[in-house]
């Protein structure tokens, strides 16, 4: 049986002749902006005092998923996934990308984006043909026993038949930061004799820094922000080499989140997790320069970009797929009443320290509030982007592009119960002061992880997203001057 995302992917794949991804141009990966310079424009040597390029431009992304969940068959004594929720986001954006040349081969570039609109949606899973595997609001549950907080009776409380939207965020998202600087650029050694060997206005290898900063308001389940509350240092390397009228290239990618203290708090040395998951990613790609006329007062081009690329995410903390949904008012009980309640924070809650203690000193009253950040397992992403950049006029550039991936399915439950300390029995009562037993008793305070959820994180119990495919299309201007 092919599902309704994996045809998705074999359609974009096949209309657009090629599997595709990020939206950054060839040049970008490897072209600084110049300062206090010269250049060759065609045969001519010319001076270059001074370079600045201003790139607006609007983005539209989707994401479509599957949310499913972990089930125990005691009779088979087989984990299966059931079929939970089908997941779906929208994300409209504006970015104004600004790159200022600093010296030869040294550039400063700052990227602002403007959250116009970002939300997700969810609704129950009914394509499976098979009524074992249907779901719907009589059977989304993890235990009959909803007495207990810690094993919820119902976990997705939807309406069958009705999409549940998320809260619509938007703002102001976090900004970007960097340098770029290339070592060695083939402009330096153009022979205007024989134009095919050089790479004219083009850094061959460029080393670049950026730092993402968490300017936009951090993410939570009661407010509309668009951030993700974290700092992140990303490093990377380009190549690329003008062969006649193909360039070839190649960039690898490290990134690495910290998280602020005020979006992702420390709840004690038994958490497993804390920060978002560093990441890396490798491009491969090629620039075909179809047109291309170079005069001292007069550029025209036409370029193709086509890239592959893969990208690796190692296991972290952030705000999850589940979250967008806390706290709205579709919340159906099962007299048909709607109470406005949510359909996960109302439940157990993996907010803190103090819902541990509560339960363990037997004080716990009532639900604690959600904070909708959830550990994760680490993931790939294969995919790759087909771009087009027309210069018609000098100094106005039209870029436009579009691009797909597919994520590895993984789980987006995934916090560990804790770490071995002492020696505990079954009621995490101590019994061996300073002994390890080589196991995690989950009613000890000493060992349990404080974000660890029974409901969510339990083997058995855990949600995993799949069949993921991501496309996004972009279209604006590049001016320089």
């Amino acid at each position: 049986m092919v599902h309704g995302n994996v045809r998705k992917l074999a359609f974009l794949t096949a209309a657009m002749g090629t599997l595709i991804a990020s939206q950054a141009m060839a040049a970008d990966l490897t072209d600084v902006l110049d300062a206090a310079d010269e250049v060759y424009l065609g045969n001519e040597l010319v001076s270059d005092p001074f370079d600045i390029s201003l790139t607006p431009k609007f983005s539209q992304r989707h994401e479509w998923a599957k949310l499913k969940r972990e089930y125990y068959e005691g009779s088979t004594k087989q984990m299966r996934l059931l079929n939970e929720l089908e997941y779906k986001r929208v994300v409209n954006e504006f970015d104004i990308d600004l790159e200022i040349g600093m010296f030869h081969d040294l550039s400063f570039r700052m990227g602002i984006p403007i959250i116009i609109s970002d939300q997700a949606s969810y609704k129950f899973d009914t394509s499976s043909d098979k009524p074992e595997f249907q779901i719907d609001r009589t059977n989304s549950w993890f235990s009959p026993e909803h007495t207990n907080p810690l094993t919820p009776y119902r976990f997705f409380d939807l309406k069958e038949g009705e999409t549940l939207k998320g809260r619509d965020r938007s703002g102001l998202g976090d900004m970007t930061f960097g340098i770029a600087w290339s070592p060695y650029n083939t402009e330096r050694h153009f022979i205007p004799e024989r134009p095919w060997e050089g790479n004219t206005g083009r850094s061959t290898v460029t080393l670049a820094f950026d730092y993402k900063a968490p300017t936009g308001k951090m993410r939570k389940i009661d407010n509309s922000g668009a951030g993700n509350g974290a700092h992140e240092l990303i490093f990377s390397v380009a190549a690329s080499h003008r062969f006649a009228f193909v360039d070839p290239y190649i960039r690898l990618q490290y990134g690495l989140p910290i998280g602020t203290d005020s979006a992702y708090p420390e709840y004690g040395a038994n958490q497993t997790r804390v920060d978002p998951g560093m990441w890396g990613r490798i491009d491969l790609g090629i620039e075909f320069i179809p047109y291309e006329s170079i005069a001292k007062d007069f550029q025209r081009f036409v370029k193709i970009d086509l890239r592959g690329y893969f990208k690796y995410t190692g296991e972290g903390r952030a705000y999850s797929e589940l979250a967008d949904a806390f706290g709205k008012g579709n919340c159906y009980q099962t007299d048909g009443s709607d109470p406005a309640c949510a359909w996960v924070s109302n439940k157990w809650s993996n907010a803190g320290a103090d819902n541990i203690a509560a339960v363990a000193n037997g004080t716990y009253t009532g639900m604690y509030k959600e904070d909708g950040l959830f550990d994760y397992e680490g993931f790939g992403a294969i995919g790759g982007a087909l771009n087009l950049t027309i210069q018609p006029i000098q100094y106005i550039s039209i870029i436009a592009g579009v691009a797909v991936d597919y994520e590895q399915n993984h789980f987006i439950t995934f916090t560990k119960l804790g770490k071995d300390r002492h020696t505990f029995n079954k009621t995490g009562e101590l019994t061996g002061e300073g002994k390890k037993d080589g196991l995690i008793t989950e009613n000890a305070i000493e060992e349990r992880n404080p974000t660890y959820s029974k409901a969510l994180d339990a083997v058995g119990s855990r949600i995993k997203r799949v069949e993921s495919v991501n496309l996004e299309w972009f279209v604006g201007l590049k001016l320089m001057y």
